[in-house]
């Protein structure tokens, strides 16, 4: 991209960069605020606290924290990304909103450095990701060049060989349900329906990359805390309802996925028409 001769703008492409930038610097300002009053970083580490809180609370403070967290790399990688363009650069995208996580082969915030992984790594061992074998040894392989970058330690250890399992059961599941029997079913359920299904299994995904991550961000010991109260002693009233909220938030992203997959779909009819 460096070395292209031809400079040009693409329609509105000013306009757009213009209001990034300026949505870069309310998250700016959002963060600043984040910080100053109130302390989703620093509470978990008073254990004693935490155990006085309510499921809710303890569930909405793990959220918060990945949620921050995803704030603070989309202002990091926004604004480099804001300058880049202005230098006719295009550049990765900011990280996908931890809102719109529900599975484990989005969940990466660097989409550089998940570019790089995939395209030497994963996608070079797993090659088209069909053999669970070989998607095994893909995973384990990427996850030991992450660990690697991030700096081996104890939680490094953990966070990776959980995120490992996540991805990999994920593809378990997947290939369980694609056998004929079940494949059968799901073709004489309404579209509706299928949806449905999937999201209950989005919504146990979105918390498990949940709490797998609060390992990095926090403790250990808060991410067991918290594991134990939505699991064990918060079963079955909290369990059931933060998981029903979660199963109806999976939807609407999985329906705002199908718009956008459609919308994409007529506008490539259009450009071949």
């Amino acid at each position: 991209q460096v070395s292209t001769r031809e400079l040009r703008r693409k329609d509105e492409e000013m306009r757009n960069i213009r209001i990034q930038a300026l949505l870069h610097v309310g998250t700016i300002i959002a963060v600043d605020i984040f910080f100053h009053f109130f302390y989703i970083l620093t509470l978990p580490s008073d254990l004693k606290f935490m155990n006085r809180l309510s499921d809710w609370a303890l569930a909405g403070l793990a959220y918060s924290n990945l949620v921050y967290d995803w704030v603070k790399a989309a202002v990091m990688f926004g604004v480099t990304n804001t300058i880049a363009r202005l230098d006719h650069l295009d550049p990765p995208q900011p990280p996908k909103c931890i809102t719109m996580l529900y599975l484990f082969a989005e969940t990466h915030f660097d989409r550089g450095i998940n570019d790089w992984l995939c395209k030497y790594v994963y996608d070079h061992l797993g090659e088209n990701h069909d053999n669970i074998l070989k998607e095994l040894v893909a995973s384990i392989a990427t996850f030991a060049v992450t660990t690697l970058w991030l700096g081996p330690s104890e939680v490094v250890y953990i966070w990776s060989v959980v995120n490992c399992f996540g991805l990999n059961f994920e593809l378990w599941v997947q290939k369980f349900f694609q056998q004929k029997l079940f494949a059968k079913m799901e073709s004489k359920l309404p579209g509706s329906m299928s949806r449905r299904i999937r999201a209950l299994f989005g919504a146990v995904n979105f918390w498990a990359i949940v709490l797998y991550n609060i390992l990095a961000l926090n403790s250990l010991d808060f991410a067991l805390l918290v594991t134990e109260r939505l699991l064990l002693t918060g079963f079955p009233v909290s369990t059931l309802s933060i998981w029903f909220i979660t199963y109806c938030g999976v939807q609407l992203i999985k329906e705002r996925e199908r718009i956008q997959a459609l919308e994409e779909e007529e506008c490539d009819k259009a450009k071949v028409e």
